[in-house]
Protein backbone atom coordinates (compact mmCIF):
# COMPACT_ATOMS: atom_id res chain seq x y z
CA UNK A 1 0.00 0.00 0.00
CA UNK A 2 1.14 3.51 -0.53
CA UNK A 3 3.05 5.31 2.20
CA UNK A 4 0.48 8.07 2.69
CA UNK A 5 -2.21 5.45 3.30
CA UNK A 6 -0.08 3.79 6.00
CA UNK A 7 0.51 7.14 7.70
CA UNK A 8 -3.19 7.88 7.54
CA UNK A 9 -4.02 4.59 9.24
CA UNK A 10 -1.70 5.56 12.13
CA UNK A 11 -3.55 8.87 12.39
CA UNK A 12 -6.93 7.17 12.49
CA UNK A 13 -5.82 4.76 15.18
CA UNK A 14 -5.81 7.69 17.59
CA UNK A 15 -9.48 8.48 16.97
CA UNK A 16 -12.04 7.32 19.50
CA UNK A 17 -15.27 5.60 18.55
CA UNK A 18 -18.30 5.19 20.83
CA UNK A 19 -19.06 1.71 22.10
CA UNK A 20 -22.53 0.28 22.47
CA UNK A 21 -22.83 -1.33 25.91
CA UNK A 22 -26.08 -3.16 25.31
CA UNK A 23 -27.14 -4.83 22.07
CA UNK A 24 -30.57 -3.80 20.88
CA UNK A 25 -32.81 -6.43 19.36
CA UNK A 26 -35.89 -5.23 17.55
CA UNK A 27 -38.80 -7.24 16.22
CA UNK A 28 -40.30 -5.04 13.55
CA UNK A 29 -40.97 -4.72 9.88
CA UNK A 30 -37.64 -4.41 8.14
CA UNK A 31 -37.33 -0.87 6.85
CA UNK A 32 -33.76 -0.21 5.91
CA UNK A 33 -32.40 -3.37 4.28
CA UNK A 34 -34.07 -3.98 0.97
CA UNK A 35 -33.25 -7.40 -0.38
CA UNK A 36 -35.30 -8.94 -3.17
CA UNK A 37 -35.00 -11.28 -6.09
CA UNK A 38 -32.58 -10.17 -8.80
CA UNK A 39 -33.79 -9.57 -12.34
CA UNK A 40 -31.71 -11.32 -14.97
CA UNK A 41 -28.68 -11.64 -12.74
CA UNK A 42 -25.46 -12.35 -14.57
CA UNK A 43 -22.07 -12.91 -12.99
CA UNK A 44 -19.17 -11.69 -15.11
CA UNK A 45 -15.79 -13.38 -15.00
CA UNK A 46 -12.71 -12.15 -16.83
CA UNK A 47 -11.64 -14.42 -19.72
CA UNK A 48 -7.99 -13.76 -19.00
CA UNK A 49 -6.11 -12.38 -16.07
CA UNK A 50 -2.46 -11.72 -15.25
CA UNK A 51 -0.89 -13.81 -12.54
CA UNK A 52 -1.45 -12.39 -9.08
CA UNK A 53 1.77 -10.94 -7.72
CA UNK A 54 2.23 -11.62 -4.03
CA UNK A 55 2.88 -8.43 -2.09
CA UNK A 56 5.04 -8.62 1.04
CA UNK A 57 2.60 -8.61 3.92
CA UNK A 58 3.14 -8.97 7.63
CA UNK A 59 0.20 -10.79 9.20
CA UNK A 60 -0.74 -9.02 12.41
CA UNK A 61 -3.27 -11.60 13.59
CA UNK A 62 -1.44 -14.94 13.53
CA UNK A 63 -0.16 -14.38 17.04
CA UNK A 64 -3.75 -14.63 18.24
CA UNK A 65 -4.29 -17.90 16.39
CA UNK A 66 -5.82 -16.46 13.22
CA UNK A 67 -5.08 -18.00 9.81
CA UNK A 68 -5.34 -15.82 6.68
CA UNK A 69 -7.93 -17.36 4.32
CA UNK A 70 -8.49 -14.54 1.82
CA UNK A 71 -6.61 -11.41 0.86
CA UNK A 72 -6.83 -8.80 -1.87
CA UNK A 73 -4.69 -5.65 -1.76
CA UNK A 74 -5.93 -4.53 -5.22
CA UNK A 75 -2.39 -3.96 -6.46
CA UNK A 76 -3.20 -5.15 -9.99
CA UNK A 77 -4.75 -2.97 -12.69
CA UNK A 78 -7.51 -5.55 -13.13
CA UNK A 79 -10.05 -6.94 -10.67
CA UNK A 80 -9.11 -10.52 -9.77
CA UNK A 81 -11.60 -13.05 -11.16
CA UNK A 82 -10.21 -15.56 -8.66
CA UNK A 83 -11.46 -13.37 -5.83
CA UNK A 84 -14.50 -11.48 -7.11
CA UNK A 85 -17.68 -11.78 -9.13
CA UNK A 86 -18.75 -8.58 -10.90
CA UNK A 87 -22.53 -8.29 -10.93
CA UNK A 88 -24.59 -7.50 -14.00
CA UNK A 89 -28.13 -7.16 -12.68
CA UNK A 90 -30.99 -4.73 -12.25
CA UNK A 91 -33.34 -4.10 -9.35
CA UNK A 92 -36.62 -2.18 -9.42
CA UNK A 93 -38.14 -3.32 -6.15
CA UNK A 94 -38.57 -0.87 -3.26
CA UNK A 95 -37.94 2.06 -5.57
CA UNK A 96 -34.34 1.25 -6.43
CA UNK A 97 -33.02 2.97 -9.51
CA UNK A 98 -29.71 1.34 -10.46
CA UNK A 99 -28.38 -1.39 -12.68
CA UNK A 100 -25.11 -3.07 -11.65
CA UNK A 101 -22.61 -3.26 -14.50
CA UNK A 102 -19.12 -4.82 -14.53
CA UNK A 103 -17.55 -1.72 -16.09
CA UNK A 104 -18.50 0.26 -12.99
CA UNK A 105 -15.87 -1.74 -11.06
CA UNK A 106 -12.15 -1.04 -11.52
CA UNK A 107 -8.85 -1.63 -9.75
CA UNK A 108 -6.32 1.18 -9.94
CA UNK A 109 -3.25 2.24 -7.93
CA UNK A 110 -3.92 -0.21 -5.12
CA UNK A 111 -7.61 0.68 -4.73
CA UNK A 112 -10.82 -1.08 -5.77
CA UNK A 113 -13.36 1.44 -7.05
CA UNK A 114 -17.12 0.93 -7.31
CA UNK A 115 -18.54 3.83 -9.30
CA UNK A 116 -22.12 5.08 -9.50
CA UNK A 117 -23.07 7.36 -12.40
CA UNK A 118 -26.19 9.10 -13.67
CA UNK A 119 -25.77 7.68 -17.17
CA UNK A 120 -28.97 5.73 -17.88
CA UNK A 121 -28.84 2.02 -18.73
CA UNK A 122 -31.91 0.56 -20.43
CA UNK A 123 -34.84 1.58 -18.18
CA UNK A 124 -32.59 2.38 -15.20
CA UNK A 125 -31.57 6.02 -14.64
CA UNK A 126 -28.34 5.11 -12.80
CA UNK A 127 -25.43 2.70 -13.13
CA UNK A 128 -23.59 1.21 -10.16
CA UNK A 129 -21.01 -1.40 -9.22
CA UNK A 130 -21.10 -4.47 -6.99
CA UNK A 131 -18.70 -7.32 -6.20
CA UNK A 132 -19.19 -10.57 -4.28
CA UNK A 133 -17.14 -13.60 -3.25
CA UNK A 134 -20.06 -15.99 -3.78
CA UNK A 135 -18.74 -19.36 -4.95
CA UNK A 136 -15.15 -18.10 -4.63
CA UNK A 137 -14.70 -17.58 -0.90
CA UNK A 138 -17.32 -18.52 1.67
CA UNK A 139 -16.85 -19.32 5.34
CA UNK A 140 -18.55 -19.59 8.71
CA UNK A 141 -17.01 -17.57 11.55
CA UNK A 142 -13.79 -15.61 11.32
CA UNK A 143 -12.42 -12.08 11.16
CA UNK A 144 -13.33 -9.85 8.22
CA UNK A 145 -11.23 -6.68 7.83
CA UNK A 146 -11.88 -4.07 5.14
CA UNK A 147 -10.38 -0.59 4.75
CA UNK A 148 -12.74 1.62 2.77
CA UNK A 149 -14.29 5.04 2.20
CA UNK A 150 -17.86 5.69 1.08
CA UNK A 151 -19.44 8.24 -1.27
CA UNK A 152 -21.56 11.04 0.18
CA UNK A 153 -24.78 12.14 -1.46
CA UNK A 154 -28.55 12.00 -1.18
CA UNK A 155 -29.88 8.68 -2.49
CA UNK A 156 -26.60 6.71 -2.29
CA UNK A 157 -26.39 3.65 -0.04
CA UNK A 158 -22.94 1.96 0.13
CA UNK A 159 -22.58 -1.23 2.15
CA UNK A 160 -20.20 -4.05 3.09
CA UNK A 161 -22.12 -7.14 4.19
CA UNK A 162 -22.47 -10.93 4.30
CA UNK A 163 -25.19 -13.25 2.94
CA UNK A 164 -25.65 -17.04 3.20
CA UNK A 165 -24.43 -19.31 0.43
CA UNK A 166 -27.84 -20.95 -0.15
CA UNK A 167 -29.18 -17.83 -1.95
CA UNK A 168 -31.60 -17.00 0.88
CA UNK A 169 -31.97 -13.46 2.23
CA UNK A 170 -31.37 -14.40 5.87
CA UNK A 171 -29.38 -14.49 8.01
CA UNK A 172 -27.54 -11.31 7.02
CA UNK A 173 -24.66 -9.45 8.64
CA UNK A 174 -24.09 -5.82 7.68
CA UNK A 175 -20.48 -5.13 8.63
CA UNK A 176 -21.07 -1.46 7.84
CA UNK A 177 -23.54 0.57 5.79
CA UNK A 178 -24.19 4.28 5.35
CA UNK A 179 -26.88 6.57 4.01
CA UNK A 180 -25.05 8.92 1.66
CA UNK A 181 -26.86 12.00 2.94
CA UNK A 182 -25.81 11.12 6.52
CA UNK A 183 -22.08 10.32 6.26
CA UNK A 184 -21.62 10.62 10.03
CA UNK A 185 -24.05 7.78 10.68
CA UNK A 186 -22.63 4.29 10.19
CA UNK A 187 -24.71 1.19 10.89
CA UNK A 188 -23.80 -2.32 12.06
CA UNK A 189 -26.71 -4.77 11.74
CA UNK A 190 -27.20 -8.50 12.43
CA UNK A 191 -30.37 -10.01 10.93
CA UNK A 192 -31.51 -13.53 11.77
CA UNK A 193 -34.88 -13.38 10.01
CA UNK A 194 -37.15 -10.79 8.46
CA UNK A 195 -38.19 -8.27 11.07
CA UNK A 196 -35.64 -9.46 13.66
CA UNK A 197 -32.39 -7.60 13.98
CA UNK A 198 -29.77 -6.33 16.40
CA UNK A 199 -28.19 -3.07 15.37
CA UNK A 200 -25.99 -0.16 16.40
CA UNK A 201 -25.65 3.36 14.99
CA UNK A 202 -22.28 5.15 15.13
CA UNK A 203 -22.80 8.91 14.98
CA UNK A 204 -19.25 10.22 15.36
CA UNK A 205 -17.42 8.63 12.41
CA UNK A 206 -17.32 10.17 8.93
CA UNK A 207 -17.80 7.29 6.51
CA UNK A 208 -16.66 9.43 3.57
CA UNK A 209 -13.12 9.25 4.98
CA UNK A 210 -10.84 6.22 5.16
CA UNK A 211 -11.58 3.79 8.00
CA UNK A 212 -10.91 0.13 8.77
CA UNK A 213 -14.04 -1.91 9.43
CA UNK A 214 -13.71 -5.28 11.16
CA UNK A 215 -16.13 -8.04 12.09
CA UNK A 216 -15.04 -10.72 14.57
CA UNK A 217 -17.59 -13.52 14.12
CA UNK A 218 -17.45 -16.39 16.61
CA UNK A 219 -20.02 -19.10 17.49
CA UNK A 220 -21.17 -17.03 20.47
CA UNK A 221 -20.82 -13.39 19.49
CA UNK A 222 -20.42 -10.79 16.76
CA UNK A 223 -17.97 -7.99 17.59
CA UNK A 224 -17.81 -4.96 15.28
CA UNK A 225 -14.83 -2.58 15.15
CA UNK A 226 -14.01 0.73 13.49
CA UNK A 227 -10.29 1.51 13.38
CA UNK A 228 -9.58 -1.25 15.93
CA UNK A 229 -12.03 0.19 18.48
CA UNK A 230 -15.00 -1.99 19.49
CA UNK A 231 -18.23 -0.26 18.49
CA UNK A 232 -20.86 -2.99 18.93
CA UNK A 233 -21.27 -6.50 20.34
CA UNK A 234 -24.25 -8.83 19.98
CA UNK A 235 -25.09 -12.48 20.58
CA UNK A 236 -27.42 -12.43 17.54
CA UNK A 237 -25.07 -14.83 15.73
CA UNK A 238 -25.42 -16.60 12.38
CA UNK A 239 -24.32 -20.24 12.09
CA UNK A 240 -23.97 -20.81 8.36
CA UNK A 241 -21.38 -20.22 5.65
CA UNK A 242 -21.62 -16.75 4.15
CA UNK A 243 -20.01 -14.71 1.38
CA UNK A 244 -18.92 -11.07 1.20
CA UNK A 245 -20.64 -8.34 -0.83
CA UNK A 246 -19.64 -4.72 -1.45
CA UNK A 247 -21.97 -2.44 -3.39
CA UNK A 248 -23.67 0.94 -3.80
CA UNK A 249 -27.47 1.05 -3.99
CA UNK A 250 -29.12 4.06 -5.63
CA UNK A 251 -32.57 5.11 -4.45
CA UNK A 252 -35.03 3.12 -2.38
CA UNK A 253 -37.62 3.57 0.33
CA UNK A 254 -35.04 4.07 3.10
CA UNK A 255 -32.30 6.13 1.47
CA UNK A 256 -34.59 8.08 -0.89
CA UNK A 257 -33.82 9.23 -4.43
CA UNK A 258 -30.84 11.32 -5.53
CA UNK A 259 -31.47 15.05 -5.94
CA UNK A 260 -29.70 18.05 -7.42
CA UNK A 261 -27.14 18.02 -4.59
CA UNK A 262 -25.95 14.47 -5.38
CA UNK A 263 -22.62 14.47 -7.21
CA UNK A 264 -22.01 12.05 -10.09
CA UNK A 265 -19.91 10.12 -10.64
CA UNK A 266 -19.31 9.05 -7.03
CA UNK A 267 -17.19 6.16 -5.82
CA UNK A 268 -16.82 3.69 -3.02
CA UNK A 269 -13.11 2.90 -2.63
CA UNK A 270 -11.57 -0.13 -0.95
CA UNK A 271 -7.90 -0.31 0.01
CA UNK A 272 -7.87 -3.98 1.00
CA UNK A 273 -9.92 -6.96 2.13
CA UNK A 274 -8.43 -9.53 4.53
CA UNK A 275 -10.30 -12.49 5.99
CA UNK A 276 -9.08 -14.84 8.73
CA UNK A 277 -10.24 -17.96 10.51
CA UNK A 278 -9.18 -19.88 13.60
Amino acid sequence: MRVFMILFIFFLAGCSVPVSDTPVTIEEEQVHTEKAQEEEVEIIKHPTEPAIVEVPYEDQHTGAGWRLTFRDEFDLDQVSSSNWNLLNSGYKDHGRLHHYLPEQVTSDSGVLKLEVSDTPYQSYPYRSGAVTTQGLHEQMYGKFEIRAKFPKGQGLFPAIWLLPTDHSSYPEIDIVEMLGQLPNELWHVAHQKEGSRAFHLNEHVDGSEWHTYTLDWSPNELIFYIDDEITFRTSNVSHTEMYLLMNITVGGTWVGDPDSSTEFPSRMEVDYVRIYQK
